[in-house]
């Protein structure tokens, strides 16, 4: 199965329209909805609704009733927020004075508390892989929260499968070839980049139009580690379930994957740098294949 045009093409077109269309609404003090925008709710004003960003950060210094959501953008909150705040890859910060009545959630962000902070309901913390937070004993606990980000990881892996499953096979096969190479090419890559990313950022933001697609460094960086470890995770499924008949062996390999991912990130220093060495290869891997690509393929393997 080739990779699904359309979608890819709807996907993109609605990305430019959201990106050209970046907007805040606010209807009579209620609900406010921001895309490629922040939210900030400044002291002494109070929002009887609910807060959700994409693509942007939520700042609360004053007063909301509702839900605070932010994905791929922080939550600050230094004022008081009654329901419950979730952030999807990004950080829920409760300074001082700052107060959640409902449940703090940061899914590959985490979840800061200051001493003056406040949160009555539960923590759900998932941090990133280098995350400086020590663990409460020598084995780590796995939350609920823990449970939904892990949830979420595979969900969105299956998605990548769905639209690219020709790719994510191809990237996964080639996974075996020339370890070192990859290794060294996503190394390299990943320490270059914000170097470069804030060079090529104050050369784009010369101009109005440049400005508009410097989201567009971070996001295709994310893409193309995202894709290699879907692959990468793949293949270590197959390598410990065997070879599997029907339409269900890549959503049964990358499942096993994923798990066994998941615990690697949840052992201290080894498992981050474990973690970090594996991102590294999986970004060399849909870089040298061109993410998939069966001509690089092709090419990669009568090397």
């Amino acid at each position: 199965m080739k990779v699904n045009k359309r979608a890819a093409l709807l996907a993109g077109l609605m990305l430019i329209v959201l990106i050209f269309c970046a907007f805040e609404i606010n209807v009579d003090n209620k609900d406010k909805v921001a895309i490629f925008n922040d939210i900030e709710i400044p002291a002494g004003v109070k929002v009887n609704g609910d807060a959700v960003a994409l693509f942007g950060d939520v700042v609360v210094n004053g007063d909301l009733t509702g839900e605070a959501v932010a994905i791929f953008g922080d939550i600050s909150v230094s004022g008081n927020i009654e329901g419950d705040v979730v952030s999807i890859f990004g950080e829920v910060s409760v300074k001082d004075n700052g107060v959640i009545s409902g449940d703090a959630v940061g899914i590959l962000g985490g979840v800061e508390k200051s001493s003056n902070g406040v949160i009555r309901g539960e923590i759900a913390d998932i941090n990133v892989p280098f995350s400086t937070k020590k663990a409460d004993g020598l084995i780590p606990r796995v939350s609920f929260g823990d449970m939904i980000g892990l949830i979420v990881i595979y969900a969105f892996s299956c998605l990548a499968i769905l639209i690219a499953p020709d790719r994510i096979r191809l990237m996964s096969e080639e996974s075996k070839i020339m370890p070192g190479r990859r290794f060294a090419m996503g190394f390299l890559i990943l320490v270059m980049f914000i170097p470069a990313s804030v060079i090529l950022s104050i050369l784009l933001a010369i101009t109005l139009i440049g400005i508009i697609f410097i989201p567009f460094i971070f996001i295709v960086l994310f893409l193309v580690a995202f894709a290699g470890m879907v692959a990468v995770e793949v293949a270590i499924g197959y390598r410990l379930t065997g070879q599997r008949e029907g339409n269900n062996a890549l959503f049964i390999n990358l499942m096993v994957g994923v798990l066994l991912v998941y615990v690697l990130k949840i052992i201290p220093v080894l498992g981050w740098l474990a973690y970090f060495a594996l991102v590294s290869y999986a970004v060399g891997i849909a870089v040298d294949t061109r993410i998939g690509s069966p001509t690089a393929g092709k090419q990669v393997s009568n090397v």
